[in-house]
């Protein structure tokens, strides 16, 4: 079915009241009050189908959540691949074992299983594994360590003129608002100076009449930026837990460790539901803690573009059957979670269960489906949006 371009964000969010609360799954998230434009019935037509929509969710712990059980997910926050807490030994081992260019190569292929901070690491080991094959994880870090500053130095460099050339590209001429951002940034680097979320607030502020597909390219671009020096210092000369390869790869890819997070936090009252839960690596989940979206967005800039990504991920496995249809609600309930706990600053565009169903059975016929296709045509293409929108 499809519908003209819908506007989520534009969907007035108007809680019902609750009169009974005992008969609320999850006491967090209640059913919307439709919207009457034209935009809003449309809407309404497709998620309701004529039928009342409950957004119950589950009760679920946090290890039964199905979504955190699959390999390689893009994290809901940052959109890098996340790792099995079951898969992790074998992911470290296949760092742990090479020497010289085939862990310089394996690092290049893999390299969103690290976080920003430990990127910088993994990427100057492979530097250095370049220059002598037989320099394995462990003994490349050693060389990392002389004229540290220097190298993260010409690290940030690069990465600034890679988000430099996304900006120009971006805007179509190189006196723009963001590249005085990347200069502003450069100058800081140059002293010794860095500190990745000023700068990204700076490009936030600078995005203008941007695309939202031009200024994630921007994004991506400067979150290989580290959080700053000392970030990346402390990093490398850490000890706990040994020195060995393993242990090294063991504390890059930690981070990547795929965990359920609470869009309520748990903390706050927030249920062990499948409709309060999001795949999310553990480098993101865990510095939130009960953070309010508003403020986390200062934090990650990227949030609303990469969660985006997520659901449609997670739907593309609900329709392959890698996840089981009883997630089939999953998308209608976390959307739900997710427009209450912003304050309606994040309305996610998702499938019903009775498209997710259709599109199944078309997989399973043999036609090739592609959920991120069909969410464009009863959507339309946000990438084409105004960034600031």
């Amino acid at each position: 079915m499809a519908i003209n371009a819908i506007n989520a964000v534009n969907v007035n969010y108007q809680p019902q009241k609750i009169e009974n609360k005992k008969e609320i799954s999850n006491p967090i998230v209640s059913a919307p009050k439709m919207p009457t434009t034209q935009a809003g019935v449309a809407l309404k037509a497709y998620f309701l189908g004529g039928q009342a929509v409950s957004f119950k969710g589950k009760p679920c712990s946090t290890g039964d959540f199905e979504p955190k059980k699959l390999d390689d997910v893009p994290c809901c926050c940052c959109g890098d691949r996340m790792i099995r807490g079951v898969e992790m030994p074998n992911v470290v081992d296949s760092f742990a074992q090479l020497k010289g260019n085939a862990l310089a190569d394996k690092i290049e292929k893999d390299k969103d299983y690290f976080r920003a901070n430990q990127r910088v690491v993994a990427s100057l080991i492979a530097d250095e594994a370049r220059k002598d094959d037989a320099l394995d994880v462990a003994g490349a870090l050693e060389k990392v360590k002389s004229n540290l500053p220097e190298k993260v130095q010409n690290y940030c460099k690069n990465v600034l003129n890679n988000v430099n050339k996304a900006a120009i590209e971006a805007y179509g001429d190189d006196q723009n608002p963001m590249s005085a951002a990347v200069f502003e940034e450069m100058e800081r680097v140059s002293k010794g100076k860095m500190a990745r979320i000023p700068f990204t607030a700076k490009l936030e502020a600078a995005k203008g009449d941007l695309t939202k597909g031009q200024y994630e390219k921007v994004l991506d671009a400067a979150r290989e930026m580290p959080e700053g020096f000392n970030a990346v210092s402390k990093i490398v000369n850490k000890t706990k837990g040994g020195n060995s390869s393993e242990a090294i790869m063991r504390r890059l890819l930690q981070g990547a460790l795929s965990t359920a997070e609470h869009v309520h936090p748990h903390s706050l009252g927030g249920p062990n539901n499948t409709s309060n839960y999001l795949a999310e690596c553990a480098l993101c989940n865990n510095p939130r803690g009960s953070m309010s979206y508003a403020e986390w967005l200062k934090v990650h800039p990227e949030y609303p573009i990469k969660v985006q990504h997520h659901i449609e991920y997670i739907e593309q496995q609900i329709v392959d059957g890698k996840i089981s249809s009883d997630y089939d609600d999953y998308p209608i309930d976390i959307r739900e979670t997710m427009t209450k706990e912003s304050n309606g600053a994040m309305v996610l565009k998702v499938l019903n269960p009775e498209k997710i169903q259709e599109l199944r059975e078309q997989k399973m016929a043999g036609k090739e489906v592609n959920v991120s296709e069909v969410t464009k045509e009863i959507y339309g293409d946000d990438s084409e949006e105004n960034a600031a929108a």
